[in-house]
């Protein structure tokens, strides 16, 4: 598929985000989790080879591409997991460490979250070594279409302020292989992602 043969610019994100909304929600719900489970496979296998310690990861939510298997691999084999809060306010993020799923909370939009009260935010310079980012597209070059409210894209932009301290950090989105597109709009402000996780494989840059 290629979204510019009937999208382009700013303008038509909407009506693209509400496309690809659909054709994940069409996703049915046992492939989900059959797909869910070898994806977080492969995430094993990726952080294992490169040593990481540290990684952050979303709360998946509605058809979202589930990680909760990547998770629980954390806590056991000693990594620190690293999960998001989002801060509606301001469209920006803090970051929290997961211990167990007794600390999350119905948060902003109704997604379960960190409990500041039991899991305090981190200092506003930690970064953990490799962040999974949740998207509704995703193409093989690292392009990738949010949600619309910008939190990664600020996040990424307040964290890293220099090239050196980027490259320390593996920026992964996370998806089905029916999220990869090719073709639709990427502005400046986008975080470009260094791989793309799926069922199948994970698609380096």
């Amino acid at each position: 598929m290629n979204a510019l043969d009937k999208l382009s610019g700013r303008d038509e994100k909407a009506v693209f985000r509400r496309q690809m909304t659909q054709r994940r929600d069409g996703l049915p719900m046992e492939r989900r989790k059959e797909w869910s489970s070898a994806a977080c496979a492969n995430a094993k296998g990726l952080l294992e080879s490169r040593s990481v310690q540290s990684f952050m990861v979303y709360i998946s939510y509605r058809s979202e591409l589930n990680l909760s298997e990547l998770i629980e691999w954390g806590w056991q084999s000693g990594r620190a997991v690293i999960v998001p809060r989002c801060v509606a306010a301001d469209f920006t993020m803090t970051l929290h460490d997961l211990r167990s799923w007794d600390e999350l909370v119905p948060g902003a939009y109704g997604i379960m979250e960190p409990n500041p009260a039991t899991t305090p935010a981190l200092d506003k310079s930690y970064m953990p070594e490799a962040v999974f980012v949740p998207g509704l597209a995703f193409d093989r070059n690292g392009g990738r279409l949010g949600y619309g409210g910008g939190y990664y894209d600020r996040f990424a932009a307040a964290r890293l302020k220099d090239a050196g301290e980027a490259a320390r950090t593996l920026w992964i989105g996370a998806a089905f292989e029916a999220q990869l597109v090719e073709g639709f709009p990427i502005e400046a402000h986008d975080l470009p992602m260094d791989g793309i996780l799926t069922e199948k494989d994970v698609y380096m840059v």
